[in-house]
């Protein structure tokens, strides 16, 4: 099925294999692993992928490089795990789009401090099943602190963000949390947020945000994602549609393949469609085994097969161990698609222009003879052998198909 697939899915691709983004996740630990890192350096060379994103501020709230911001200082929300020169430098060499992801709200540091977290009815700082705390989002303070920190990354060099966790808790006992500087629906404070960085950063740095793959099709208040709001301030979407995470119910088919490839597809084709033609939809893939009944290179070859079929400028992989070792197979099924793909669309284009060189030359040539056969008509007639011979007929002729 596999040869199948890609020979169809061969025909849907870009013309341009580095304008679609593929991407892996890479965590703060192993962003410290220059011999991991090394590795991953030889994929991109070999054209398996060509970004990577990056936690500089972690699932935990730390901030993983040598951040110069005081109150982070303060809170000791500094570790260090990453040599930005290194990364950027060999990003660059790598030719690899480098993406920094910052946590929002879910920040086991911040709020620790002051008055920033979100409480519970007994006025004690609320945590979720992990037993990690959040900020809230309500308050201008927290929303500065991540502008704060957005800014220092983007002075460091790096012009890609991608803001996960940008949304109200939804994991542990919710009904308990009591919010406080509550002004307008939840999905209001993120807006504000992606607002004022906007305004302060400018359209010279890209701006993404992670979304739950349910946010696609329904407006989640509870945790304030809309994406049609979102879309007003951002350059690309990263809706995490992990099969995992459906109802099995959801986009029910014949095999796991199948849901896997609908589901994506269908989900970008709507997430296009809530969106303005300016925001690109790059969705993250299930790179982990998850309620997956056949783990393989073929799942997470159907994700992104549904991924790119439903015109998305690209994927990112998801997994939080950074063990890539089933996808590799899976990238090179899709390297090799883009690239045969491309040399399809260039042939065509060359065929294209050789068509229109053609077809100039045989105006030229039908323009004449009409020139002649005017000429002839206000001309005494000799009736000589010569004269009487048929013009020479215009033929057209096509390029062969099969070359270039």
């Amino acid at each position: 099925m596999n040869l199948c697939v890609i020979l169809a899915l061969s025909q849907i691709f870009y013309t341009n294999p580095d304008s679609i983004i593929r991407g892996i996740y890479i965590n703060p630990y192993q962003a410290n692993n220059k011999n991991y890192l090394e590795k991953i350096f030889v994929k991109a060379d070999s054209g398996l992928i060509n970004a990577i994103v990056v936690d500089f501020k972690s699932d935990y709230g730390f901030l993983s490089y040598a951040s110069n911001i005081k109150l982070a200082q303060k809170i000791g929300a500094i570790k260090r795990y990453i040599d930005v020169d290194y990364l950027i430098k060999n990003a660059a060499l790598h030719n690899l789009k480098l993406i920094a992801r910052i946590v929002c709200f879910r920040d086991d540091y911040l709020s620790q401090y002051k008055k920033y977290a979100i409480f519970d009815d007994s006025g004690k700082i609320w945590t979720d099943k992990k037993g990690l705390a959040w900020t809230n989002p309500y308050k201008n303070e927290v929303r500065d602190y991540l502008l704060e920190i957005t800014k220092e990354i983007v002075d460091l060099g790096i012009k890609s963000i991608a803001f996960d966790y940008i949304r109200f808790p939804t994991d542990g006992d919710v009904k308990r949390i009591r919010l406080t500087n509550v002004k307008g629906p939840r999905s209001t404070p993120i807006i504000q947020f992606l607002k004022k960085v906007r305004n302060k950063l400018g359209n010279e740095v890209e701006i993404g945000v992670c979304v739950f793959g349910f946010a696609i099709w329904y407006n989640l208040r509870t945790e304030g994602q809309d994406i049609e709001k979102m879309g007003e301030h951002i350059d690309i979407l990263y809706p995490m549609l992990y099969p995992s995470h459906f109802h099995r119910n959801f986009k029910k088919e014949v095999n796991e393949y199948w849901r896997n490839y609908w589901i994506y597809f269908d989900s970008v084709k709507e997430a296009i469609k809530k969106s303005p033609l300016s925001t690109k939809i790059t969705p993250f893939i299930q790179g982990f085994d998850l309620r997956a009944e056949s783990f393989g290179g073929e799942y997470i070859f159907s994700q992104i097969n549904g991924t790119l079929s439903g015109m998305a400028d690209g994927f990112v992989i998801w997994n939080a161990s950074c063990n890539y070792s089933t996808s590799w197979n899976a990238l090179l099924w899709v390297r090799n698609s883009i690239l045969r793909r491309s040399v399809q669309m260039s042939l065509n284009t060359r065929m294209k222009e050789e068509g229109r060189r053609y077809q100039g030359k045989v105006l030229e040539q039908l323009l004449a003879q009409e020139k002649i056969q005017k000429k002839n008509l206000t001309m005494p007639q000799t009736h000589s052998l010569i004269d009487s011979l048929p013009l020479p007929k215009t033929r057209k002729i096509y390029p062969d198909p099969m070359i270039p």
